[in-house]
């Protein structure tokens, strides 16, 4: 016998000798989706970053504001790419910008969906910046890939370096993420992000 609890996403089953499955159906992130506070965000047109772990010109940015009112956000997905030749090797780096009571100095909104409604409108309490400069330089907690100094066409799949957190990287209020590089890249980036409210 199956039972299924709709909103839940949970199915039972069980045999005739009484033993019991309890299995979750759908992914979490289509689950997240249908709760209707997943957004995706990519830059429209690349940005040079700094060289090294910098407060200016990361390549891409979210920042859940102080006082937002949201508990955290949970990042589910980021990825970047590059269409040009590394001038050195280059290290590509998840940076988290540590809570500060210095907002985030935001000069270019950045393109935002929600990826349930598709309507294009950033979250409230939370910025999604093309162009910014963060309060502290952030710190690396990931390594996403490394680009060398190859030409594209030298690759046809080009440069492109991406990680899975599944809602398991949370930003939490004064604090900050984007993409740094350890010399200066120009880089397309993508995130996909949850909004949680307290």
């Amino acid at each position: 016998m199956d039972i299924q609890l709709g909103p839940l996403g949970i199915t039972w089953k069980g045999n005739s000798g009484g033993a019991a499955l309890v299995a979750q159906y759908g992914s979490a992130l289509e689950e997240a989706v249908d709760r209707g506070n997943v957004y995706a965000t990519a830059n429209q047109t690349t940005v040079t970053t700094q060289a090294g772990l910098s407060a200016t010109t990361p390549a891409l940015t979210i920042a859940n504001r102080n006082g937002s009112g949201h508990r955290v956000v949970k990042l589910w997905y980021v990825s970047c790419t590059s269409l040009v030749a590394a001038g050195a090797a280059v290290a590509i780096f998840a940076a988290l910008g540590r809570r500060n009571g210095t907002a985030v100095t935001e000069t270019t909104a950045a393109t935002v969906v929600n990826m349930k409604t598709g309507d294009a409108a950033a979250p409230s309490g939370v910025a999604c910046l093309a162009v910014a400069t963060l309060p502290a330089a952030p710190v690396a907690i990931g390594i996403l890939g490394a680009q060398t100094t190859a030409a594209i066409t030298t690759a046809p799949t080009g440069s492109f370096y991406e990680r899975w957190y599944n809602g398991a990287l949370f930003i939490d209020e004064g604090c900050n993420f984007s993409i740094q590089t350890s010399t200066a890249s120009t880089l397309f980036c993508e995130y996909i992000f949850e909004v949680v409210y307290k």
